[in-house]
């Protein structure tokens, strides 16, 4: 194809799938360092000296104590030197209720919804709240992200020599040059973000209408290899907390455990090993509640290539796989790309109000533009569902909003404004530069 096909396909791609494609990538960002987030805006996860070795048992008896209806579902390690432990209830009235507890001496420190900054930047961005479809529509953007990076490569001659061309502050052209060059330096994290996020729509299209599989191994139905259930009589105590740690410690002397949950009559520890480019859940080990008997041992060497690359997805996706270091990089560069977004739209935006030709004017970018905002506005009602009915409380048989920790409340609130604002500029640009195409006479 010519070079002005390449250009216009370029074109194409980023004014009509930009807004939501913004979004997502926006979305995204935040995602990356959404912990951290919550660590800066929450007390309750923050700690005064870097933690000690954590006492489980200590800590599952205190939850029991303060809270004795509650049912405990999952327990994670701090995430970092001066966070707090967590550990995630259900309550008659409330579910998935995190209380926050030090590492140390295992004092509870308090209490809020399960929803927080890192629930709202994970759920929005994987799914934008739209129950079913939302995976879908999210991942296909991917390949929108991916088409256009292959037809910017194919018009920019030699682009392999322009990563040090600078652009010229005051030029003409600055705007152009500097969308091109940011676009350069972004071209290994489009590929990884765009190569994951494929693969989440495999995942999901596999899991809906191939054979219902997501996980490698599990007791639930969607694992590939079904693991059996321990059957033991009523009133069986359950083996201390400690001793079952200390079981899969000695099976796995190599496991950093990182969370502890419980399955039934299991338990399931989980963390990182010497492993690279993992998640947590690919090195575990399950025992019996109440024998202590290790039922299954799990390892990345145990995985075909296409389990090791499930797990890898999320790590090489988010960037979390090396701490705050690449998290950071990851941030940047989800600005970057966010702004690389923008600054073609403001391009497209300024080539129609300068030139004011029809031939620059793609067909469908006021149906594109509607679509977007029609679909946003379908996540936001959905979204307060959801937080709604599955975060919040119960009161004389009502779903209530959940009680958010004011920080978090204040971060969410702060993101959607800006957001919204962002989105207002985008549409009023592209709406100015469509007026003045109409109102001007075209050769």
């Amino acid at each position: 194809m010519k070079v002005r096909t390449w250009f216009r396909i370029h074109s194409f791609t980023g004014v009509i799938t930009g807004l939501l494609l913004f979004i997502i990538c926006w979305s995204g960002t935040f995602a990356v360092i959404a912990h951290e987030l919550d660590w800066l805006v929450t007390p309750e996860t923050r700690i005064d000296v870097p933690k000690a070795p954590l006492d489980w048992e200590a800590m599952v008896r205190n939850v029991e104590d303060a809270y004795p209806d509650a049912t405990l579902r999952w327990l994670s390690a701090p995430l970092h030197p001066l966070s707090s432990a967590e550990v995630i209830i259900d309550l008659p009235e409330k579910k998935s209720v995190r209380v926050y507890a030090d590492p140390a001496s295992a004092e509870l420190l308090g209490d809020y919804s399960y929803f927080n900054v890192q629930r709202f930047f994970r759920s929005f961005h994987r799914n934008l709240f739209l129950p079913g479809i939302g995976i879908y529509v999210v991942s296909a953007f991917a390949v929108s992200m991916l088409v256009s990076l292959v037809a910017a490569l194919m018009f920019y001659k030699r682009w392999w020599r322009r990563f040090f061309r600078w652009p010229k502050l005051h030029s003409r052209s600055f705007w152009s040059e500097l969308h091109k060059t940011g676009g350069l330096w972004s071209l290994w994290f489009l590929v990884v973000i765009g190569i994951t996020g494929l693969w989440y729509l495999v995942e999901a299209a596999r899991y809906d209408f191939i054979d219902g599989k997501i996980s490698y191994a599990g007791t639930a139905h969607y694992a590939i290899h079904q693991l059996p259930v321990p059957n033991h009589p009523n009133g069986l105590p359950a083996q201390p907390l400690t001793q079952l740690i200390e079981k899969a410690r000695t099976e796995r002397p190599d496991l950093e455990i990182r969370s502890v949950y419980i399955d039934g009559p299991t338990i399931v520890i989980q963390g990182q090993s010497d492993h690279l480019l993992v998640r947590d859940r690919a090195n575990r080990v399950r025992l019996d509640r109440y024998t202590g008997e290790v039922l299954y041992n799990q390892t990345p060497h145990d995985y075909s290539l296409y389990w090791r690359w499930t797990d890898t997805a999320d790590p090489l996706h988010f960037g979390d796989f090396g701490g705050l270091w690449s998290k950071s990089i990851w941030f940047l560069f989800g600005l970057l790309l966010s702004g690389l977004i923008l600054s073609g739209t403001y391009l497209h935006a300024r080539r129609l109000a300068g030139e004011a030709k029809e031939r620059h004017r793609w067909p469908g970018t006021s149906a594109a533009m509607v679509v977007s905002v029609l679909v946003l506005a379908a996540s936001s009602s959905f979204g307060f569902i959801e937080v709604r009915d599955y975060y919040g409380l119960v009161v004389e048989g009502a779903h209530q909003f959940p009680n958010l920790a004011p920080g978090v409340s204040a971060v969410i609130n702060g993101w959607i404004a800006v957001t919204l604002g962002i989105l207002a500029g985008w549409v009023w640009m592209l709406w100015r530069s469509t007026s003045a195409l109409q109102r001007r006479p075209t050769d």
